[in-house]
């Protein structure tokens, strides 16, 4: 590849990247990303001046809350807010070109949520108590990419931004209402803690519930994204 092609190509993914972000910074996502960091400093603020900083099982939710909010708007109304733009009929309109668009900009979503919540678990570890961070980051983005696919899917399904809104916070709500049960502790959970080990279980137990949980939320997550960008194929449910 010649330095002239090479250059060009380059300049083509920037700007699609660059373009992609644009898009996913738009309208409304501003006030997740803040009420994102608002919530984070908010409660962290609460665990620096608490007597007990050492609980991860306590910072773990902080994390994933913070999360969730982060990928909750572009992965939940980025089908409706193309529609409401009339963009989707440009994409629609380039054969093949509109599954890389959709693709490219749902990797950057969680590109940037993994760079924010590295920056949180960073700053936790320095401020409130001492932690791995990147393993303690990548735990917690699992549940993030698998409710951000979920979400995406459903949006291509429904079609709908607050539809779909309201069926993942329903979701959302009875996982979390079963927390303390039975399920809440199995590998069905889909905001599994790995650091709040029950009483009743050893570590070794625990280790491989939190395993075959993981396992589950990652080939669901691709799942959904394989059943989205399938689901995209139908021009005339989106024109």
């Amino acid at each position: 590849m010649s330095i002239n092609k090479l250059r060009n190509y380059t300049d083509l993914v920037w700007k699609m990247i660059s373009c992609n972000l644009r898009i996913i910074f738009s309208n409304k996502f501003i006030w997740f990303l803040t009420g994102s960091v608002i919530f984070y400093l908010g409660l962290s603020v609460i665990y620096v001046f608490s007597n007990n900083v050492s609980r991860m099982e306590d910072l773990f939710g902080v994390f994933l809350f913070s999360g969730l909010l982060l990928v909750f708007y572009p992965a939940v109304f980025g089908i409706q807010n193309d529609m409401d733009a009339r963009t989707i009929e440009i994409l629609f309109g380039i054969p093949d070109y509109r599954y890389k668009v959709w693709l490219v900009r749902i990797i950057l979503i969680f590109i940037m949520a993994f760079t924010i919540l590295l920056f949180f678990t960073f700053l936790s570890s320095v401020l409130i108590v001492k932690f791995r961070i990147l393993p303690v980051t990548l735990q917690i983005m699992v549940p993030v990419l698998f409710m951000g696919m979920l979400g995406f899917f459903l949006s291509t399904v429904i079609r709908n931004g607050n539809g779909t809104a309201v069926i993942l916070i329903i979701i959302g709500i009875l996982f979390m209402m079963f927390g303390d049960s039975a399920l809440g502790r199995s590998q069905w959970n889909i905001f599994l803690n790995p650091y709040n080990i029950p009483y009743e279980m050893n570590e070794t137990s625990w280790a491989l519930v939190t395993f075959r949980n993981r396992i589950i939320l990652l080939t669901g997550s691709v799942l959904f994204l394989l059943g989205a960008l399938l689901n995209l194929q139908n021009r005339e449910k989106y024109m």
